[in-house]
């Protein structure tokens, strides 16, 4: 289902928003709040609203923060708007407030979205019976979703089910317990509900396997191992969702549907969908502070991307290696997980080669270059003269060390290593990272030092200037499933089935000829493990902090892999502040914060 950005003009009021300015939903045909109930169509466009606030959160900046920064994987890079969220140093800069602010008042919004569709599904008189169920089941599956993510970053905080129609400056604080109990029950119901699979026209609804790995998901966060284990193999076993061979396609802009997805929330480039704003009840774009919430498409091929023309090594801005923001690098722990020799994960995720697209901005040879301090002679004919053609290789980052006798400079003051032979520039781990693992920031403020996640790459954007992509942000894989399995049989003791488990997924990820060399013996097993393998499969995937958090390893990995956020981070910083708007907007706000913020 390619959702449109079409509103509704309801006013989605919900009791924790205080004095914030609320955004109206504007719906096309007009509807008001006394008929949107009268038929099954208009209520359609209630069901469609449900899905919406997937966009503030899926393929947003917003998540990546809240949920990939700062962990062992990711640290800030040079473009990054809200350190905060990677080194846990304060949270007190309007970006990062701006940043929770948002989606506390997206997610509550949704929230409520599902609780008022809920509460009147049984009023709508749907031409077929099996109609309002699968919506029953669609939406409860939402709201058990907006309910998990609210709960996972804000802890115990406002619960409810029932439609707020006034603003209130109250608010619960709520048990996680209570929380995950309403999910299992609303996941159950969409289990119930819903379908196996809609045809292509509705891709992007919620389905029953959907519902079913969400339930296994949840199952594992709440030690509930056997029934975690159960819904993954269900899953698994089930349908005809399957483990690519070819790591690159299951993220190919051209491969967006293919077996490994369970379920993806969906963009596309049609520039309805794809505007970055929306509008008040005068007609006036409004978008906070300009933090992109509900419009726009998948925005990852600028979020992890890094400067590579400013190097000017035959490199200029084109849409081909895209526009950089780079907002986060990667911890050399976490390029480090990776064997690249057998594992085709790293070669796949990460770019490390760019390729020269522009003669002008070629260096030119000069007389001499020193390998390891000595001189030598470059051939005469070649001085002055481009290093580099259109096409050929001008950046290399090496996961390993280059030995010195392979690396040439120009002069002692160069900043950049260059192969002697081919003269393009050669950036190694030894570049990219000090001894202790943390970021080289001696060069150019750690601008050029690290491979980006090539997840994401979008060429067939409009223009390089286009900030969103078509791509569809997946949610749910298959891989995920095979992990949960893994972690859940061993926590059990089966660690036979775990082991069968785990090796299924690394044979499927494994360079051809190397599936032996992946495989793991019951001996490898433990959670640090089952943590690395999921940063390796999962990484930027919404769920890392997530991960440190349940498996009671936050405060050890980040502490131990990440330089930057270990003087600061503590074990309260696992659950995230709740924005200072909310707080003052409330009675007695102050003792409603988070613990130790």
């Amino acid at each position: 289902m390619k959702i449109k950005l079409y509103f509704l003009i309801i006013l989605f009021t919900i009791g924790l928003s205080g004095c914030e300015k609320y955004l109206e939903e504007n719906y096309l045909s007009g509807e008001n709040s006394a008929s949107i109930i009268s038929s099954e169509e208009t209520f359609e466009s209630l069901i469609t609203a449900g899905y919406v606030s997937l966009r503030a959160y899926y393929g947003k900046e917003n998540a990546w923060d809240l949920t990939e920064a700062g962990t062992d994987l990711y640290t800030w890079g040079l473009d990054n708007r809200s350190q905060g969220f990677c080194t846990y140093a304060s949270f007190t800069t309007s970006e990062e407030q701006e940043r929770m602010k948002a989606m506390w008042r997206e997610l509550y919004k949704a929230l409520n979205t599902c609780n008022l569709i809920l509460d009147n599904i049984d009023k709508v008189p749907f031409s077929l019976e099996t109609t309002r169920e699968s919506r029953r089941g669609e939406i409860s599956f939402l709201r058990a979703h907006y309910l998990w993510l609210i709960s996972e970053i804000w802890g115990e905080v406002h619960f409810t089910t029932t439609p707020s129609e006034e603003v209130s400056r109250e608010a619960n604080k709520t048990p996680i317990e209570q929380f995950r109990q309403q999910i299992i029950s609303d996941l159950e119901v969409a289990i119930s509900s819903l379908p196996i699979k809609y045809d292509a026209s509705n891709y992007g609804r919620i389905t029953k396997p959907a519902a079913e790995a969400m339930l296994s998901r949840v199952y594992l966060y709440m030690k509930n191992y056997p029934k975690a284990s159960e819904y993954a193999q269900k899953v698994i076993n089930n349908y005809d969702f399957a483990l690519l061979d070819d790591w690159t396609k299951i993220w190919n802009i051209e491969n967006l549907k293919n077996e490994e997805i369970i379920w993806a929330v969906n963009y596309s480039d049609d520039p309805v969908t794809t505007n970055a704003g929306f509008t008040d009840e005068n007609g006036n774009l409004y978008n906070t502070a300009g933090i992109i919430q509900r419009g726009g498409g998948h925005t990852g091929h600028v979020m992890f991307e890094i400067r590579y023309e400013n190097l000017g090594w035959g490199m200029i801005r084109d849409l081909e290696n895209g526009r950089g923001f780079q907002r986060w690098a990667p911890t050399k722990y976490f390029i480090d997980l990776y064997n690249e020799d057998i594992d085709e994960r790293f070669n796949g995720s990460f770019k490390t080669v760019w390729k020269a697209n522009n003669l002008a901005a070629s260096p030119k040879w000069k007389p001499f270059v020193f390998i390891d301090g000595v001189k030598n002679t470059i051939e005469r004919e070649l001085w002055a003269k481009p290093i580099l053609q259109v096409g050929d290789t001008s950046i290399v980052f090496s996961k390993k060390p280059i030995p010195q006798s392979k690396k040439g400079k120009f002069s002692a003051n160069d900043l950049f290593y260059i192969n002697p032979q081919k003269g393009y520039l050669m950036i190694d781990i030894n570049d990219m990272y000090l001894p202790d693992g943390s970021l080289n920031d001696n060069v150019i403020n750690r601008q050029f030092y690290f491979p980006i996640t090539k997840k994401y790459e979008d060429p067939t954007r409009i223009q390089l200037s286009t900030e969103f992509s078509k791509r569809d942000a997946i949610v749910f894989r298959i891989s995920e499933m095979y992990l949960i399995a893994a972690e859940a049989e061993m926590l059990q003791g089966n660690n036979e089935n775990a082991v069968s488990f785990i090796n299924t997924l690394r044979m499927a990820r494994s360079i051809e000829g190397k599936e032996d060399e992946m495989k793991i013996e019951a001996s490898d097993l433990n959670i640090d493990f089952i943590l690395d393998e999921r940063g390796r499969e999962l990484a930027t995937e919404f769920q890392r902090i997530f991960d440190l958090k349940r498996t009671g390893k936050f405060l050890e990995r980040i502490k131990a892999y990440n330089h930057d956020a270990a003087p600061n981070v503590q074990d309260f910083h696992s659950i995230r502040f709740i924005p200072q708007s909310q707080i003052d907007a409330m009675v007695d706000g102050a003792s409603y914060q988070n613990p130790g913020y």
